[in-house]
């Protein structure tokens, strides 16, 4: 159990805990991540996408940390980043800080489309457009997405809701056996997360706060679901061609096993 000197302590560092393995391990993940995405695209979207990480997390951290919530940073993934809520949270809370990050990830995409309309490098585009598929991804509701989170504070029935328009792809989709097993396994995952958030009893949580707030918090949730859809589409029509980065990966493959000819005995 932790102390409020134990809190307090680890408050001042959202780093506090960390061993020198922990450092070590997320150097190693950042170095290998920065040198891919450089070799693969280039460096400045290697650099902006580590920054687009860092802005999200930021918007989870301010938020917890106003609600007193003892935060630390988790560390890096292969797939993102992630933090750590020590002390337990009211559902309410957890909703708030969880649409925090994409609020913040959104953003971050306006940022780099602006950059890209300013200095016409196309390498902006190309971290606006991810950063808001990204973020739009992250905003499904369901877990462990941060939408999930903020679905499982306000309107926890919400993703039944899709269950019809699923079914409706299964059915146009029978001679197509990828849409036709992903759109099952959606469906089914749909009911699995609303059976195990029933049986944790989550449901009594919501009538401890007023639905006007549990309201407007959802609806923060969908605008900001709407806004990066927005993005996108506008993206997408007006930047088709450029949106893809013209990658040769044959020529990267190639030069890749050159060097490991060059260095292995």
């Amino acid at each position: 159990m932790l102390t409020k000197k134990t809190g307090d302590k680890m408050l001042k560092s959202i780093f506090s805990g960390w061993s020198f393995l922990k450092w070590l391990g997320n150097g190693i993940i950042m170095i290998l991540t920065v040198a891919l995405l450089s070799f693969f695209v280039n460096p400045i979207f290697a650099v902006g996408y580590v920054i687009m990480l860092l802005i999200h997390e930021t918007g989870h951290i301010v938020a917890a940390r106003a609600y007193d919530a003892i935060v630390r940073f988790g560390g890096f993934t292969p797939f993102g980043a992630y933090i750590e809520i020590i002390n337990k949270t009211s559902i309410k809370e957890n909703a708030i800080i969880a649409i925090s990050g994409p609020l913040c990830g959104l953003l971050a995409t306006i940022l780099y489309l602006f950059l890209f309309y300013f200095l016409k490098d196309y390498t902006f585009l190309w971290l606006s457009f991810f950063g808001a598929v990204v973020s739009l991804l992250n905003l499904l509701p369901l877990n462990p997405f941060d939408g999930g989170k903020v679905i499982a504070g306000t309107f926890k029935t919400f993703p039944l809701l899709f269950i019809p328009f699923l079914a409706y792809g299964i059915y146009y989709s029978m001679d197509q056996m990828i849409l036709l097993v992903l759109f099952t396994v959606m469906i089914l995952y749909i009911i699995y997360d609303f059976v195990s958030t029933r049986r944790r009893n989550r449901f009594k949580d919501l009538v401890q706060y007023k639905k006007s707030t549990r309201a407007s918090i959802f609806l923060v949730y969908l605008l900001v679901f709407v806004l990066l859809g927005a993005l996108i589409f506008t993206m997408v029509m007006e930047y088709r061609e450029a949106l893809l980065p013209q990658i040769d990966f044959s020529s990267h493959i190639s030069q890749f096993q050159q060097w490991l000819n060059s260095i292995l005995p």
